[in-house]
């Protein structure tokens, strides 16, 4: 009995000093939480996880770490463009996401177009493809990966594009898109984004893209 509270004792104090540690380096934040949430994972089978924790994962692992950078040639100047995306609003399965890509040269003014996607992920489809981006641009930070999940046949996504340029005020152009797609530079990032993406949309009812047999 007294070995069983003493066990008891030393592990609320390492509790207490591991809280004091966060609270007095709040970076380590961040990394105790994917350490929670890696930990989470072997030991709650998808079927069981709620809606909520898996959309909040999918947000943890896409904002911040789904931008790139690229060097472009247009009429013989370069032009520098950074393309990032983020998980704005989440109500259940019905998310909003927005990408910002901002391009820069010697020769024009900055241009930023603002893209805005509403996103069902009952309507996505899994497996999440991870590939890798084919582009005539040059990557700034390593070759960068394209994370895509279609959606069901028939579904498309509404998306709304925004051209803001200092001369002139920002212009909407509505359009739709039949695929969720974000993009990295970091290859673990991007696979983990995968993952998430995948749990989240089973989390919400999509199912597997059909087989080329069942497509109408």
């Amino acid at each position: 009995m007294r070995s069983v509270l003493l066990a008891a004792v030393l592990s609320g104090a390492c509790l207490l000093a591991a809280q004091e540690l966060v609270s007095q380096n709040p970076s380590l934040q961040p990394v105790l939480q994917e350490k929670r949430d890696a930990d989470h994972e072997h030991d709650s089978p998808t079927g069981k996880k709620s809606i909520g924790e898996t959309t909040a994962r999918l947000k943890r692992s896409v904002n911040g770490r789904a931008v790139v950078r690229n060097q472009c040639q247009s009429q013989g100047h370069e032009v520098q463009i950074e393309e990032g995306t983020e998980i704005t609003e989440m109500h259940g399965c019905n998310l909003v996401l927005r990408t910002r890509k901002v391009s820069t040269s010697e020769k024009d003014e900055p241009k930023e177009v603002v893209f805005t996607l509403y996103a069902n992920l009952a309507e996505l489809t899994t497996p999440t493809s991870v590939q890798p981006l084919i582009s005539p641009c040059k990557p700034v930070d390593g070759p960068i990966l394209k994370v895509m999940s279609r959606t069901e046949p028939g579904k498309t996504l509404r998306s709304m594009r925004r051209l803001n340029v200092q001369s002139f005020p920002g212009t909407e152009e509505q359009s739709i898109r039949r695929d969720l797609s974000f993009f990295f530079s970091d290859a673990a990032a991007a696979n983990k984004a995968a993952r998430a993406l995948d749990r989240a949309i089973e989390a919400c009812g999509g199912k597997e893209w059909p087989d080329e047999d069942d497509l109408p």
